[in-house]
């Protein structure tokens, strides 16, 4: 993640915030949606690997642009990203949006988990 900040130079509060947004929401969230179902709903949690949860870090990055800064990260140079940093698996422009999906899917059923509870 400081990798890409670093490259993307971004302002300090969409780092916080993508930090918070991945590893404050959802890296415990996923763990527990995951252990809920006996099977994963999508293929990018089935197996969670290495790279998947890198393509996840970039979402919360990408999902804090869209947050905070004026002009947000398009999927294009998002991908481009993606291609330097995850060198076990070349993802597509699909994949980052339907992982965008799963990310926001799986914060999401917890947020609505905590409220009903």
């Amino acid at each position: 993640m400081i990798q890409c900040n670093t490259q993307l130079e971004l302002p300090p509060i969409v780092k916080y915030s993508a930090l918070s947004l991945f590893f404050d929401r959802f890296r415990p969230c996923v763990v527990r949606f995951l252990q809920k179902k006996k099977k994963a709903e999508h293929w990018l949690l089935q197996p969670l690997t290495e790279s998947n949860l890198q393509l996840f870090v970039l979402i919360s990055i990408w999902i804090s642009c869209k947050m905070h800064c004026s002009r947000g990260l398009s999927v294009q140079s998002l991908k481009s990203l993606g291609d330097k940093m995850i060198t076990e698996q070349l993802f597509t422009v699909r994949d980052f949006m339907e992982a965008e999906l799963v990310f926001l899917k799986v914060t999401i059923v917890h947020l609505g988990m905590l409220f009903t509870q």
